[in-house]
């Protein structure tokens, strides 16, 4: 059965692969819900971990419930999530060019510190499941591509968004 953890619910057990969708949220499309629709619509057995706190009316019937409280932050979730999906399911980076333009905030920013950390983590330990994808437009992208060349030689940047998802899956099935 699929289900859908958005921010901050803690669940105990968690029976399916995960799939964590890391990307950026601020100024960025709502690239999740498509995701997420994909992902659902591909693989009857799985959980998707999604920082995006609002969902469309078609995708929230999946949101499961658990514990609110348990996660003192949303970083805190985040985190959690992120390592449980590296180990037993998958991390899908999805990097889409900036929808609209904040002068507060850098876009991407904790996007870019989590690719650099999980790159770092698969050089030490090429059983961290994750993959990359962008449309073309994220800011640095040649300088992405360049680091996953030396840290991942083997992962690509995926040009779609329905192709970063199959690679997902196919991580999932390991």
């Amino acid at each position: 059965m699929n289900q859908l953890i958005i921010p901050k619910t803690y669940i105990e057990k968690i029976e399916n692969p995960l799939i964590f969708l890391a990307g950026p949220i601020r100024s960025a499309p709502n690239w999740q819900d498509k995701a997420i629709e994909i992902l659902l619509s591909r693989n009857p057995n799985l959980t998707i971990a999604s920082p995006r706190r609002g969902v469309r009316d078609s995708i929230a019937s999946y949101i499961v419930s658990g514990n609110d409280e348990y996660f003192h932050r949303q970083r805190a979730w985040e985190r959690h999530h992120l390592d449980i999906a590296s180990k037993t399911g998958s991390i899908l980076f999805w990097l889409p060019g900036e929808l609209e333009h904040n002068c507060e905030k850098v876009y991407g920013a904790m996007t870019r510190v989590e690719i650099g950390q999980w790159m770092n983590e698969y050089k030490n330990d090429n059983s961290i499941r994750f993959c990359v994808g962008s449309d073309g437009n994220f800011p640095e992208l040649h300088t992405i591509s360049y680091d996953l060349s030396i840290d991942a030689p083997d992962k690509q940047i995926i040009g779609t968004l329905e192709d970063t998802c199959e690679e997902a899956l196919k991580l999932v099935k390991g």
